[in-house]
């Protein structure tokens, strides 16, 4: 398969060791969204969304899934919100194909519990703004995916277990 293996889903849902993960079981470059674009701008998400805003942030990742958008057998992990745009979901579609790391509010915060870097959970309350974003985009992440794996009961092997299952390899 030639196709990208595109992995979408909830901040702390698991898509970074995941891929990371897959990308060495498969031999196939890994490519975190987040982590390109901050070694590229120099500067952590947070502070580009400080420094620059979210629009900017946004544009960047809409750079990448155009990059992204030819089959080139990659192992890419998206940032949470990027299938916000309808554009770079049919990017990241044309060039692979896209699994959603499905998962709940309260085993995200337990995964996300000493993570001080997500500027869209700054604050208290961070399972109850995990519910309310998550609410937001269950819609759009289902809507995209063209496989759904539930991973809230599931260690990063059995993940990759139902990936390979999913991906017949």
């Amino acid at each position: 398969m030639n196709k990208n293996i595109v992995l979408i889903g909830f901040m702390g849902s698991g898509k970074t060791s995941v891929g990371k993960r897959l990308s060495m079981n498969l031999k196939r470059e890994f490519i975190d969204m987040d982590d390109f674009i901050e070694k590229r701008e120099g500067m952590t998400v947070t502070e580009i969304f400080e420094k620059k805003g979210e629009a900017a942030f946004r544009e960047m990742e809409r750079e990448l899934c155009q990059r992204f958008a030819l089959p080139k057998g990659k192992i890419i992990a998206t940032g949470g919100g990027v299938i916000k745009s309808k554009e770079n979901v049919e990017n990241l579609k044309k060039g692979g194909v896209i699994i959603y790391l499905s998962s709940t509010p309260k085993k995200i915060a337990y995964n996300l519990r000493y993570d001080t870097t997500r500027p869209l959970l700054a604050g208290d309350n961070k399972e109850e703004k995990i519910a309310r974003l998550m609410a937001e985009r269950e819609g759009l992440y289902k809507s995209c995916a063209d496989i759904t794996i539930d991973v809230s009961e599931l260690n990063l092997e059995g993940t990759l277990k139902e990936i390979y299952k999913a991906l017949d390899l």
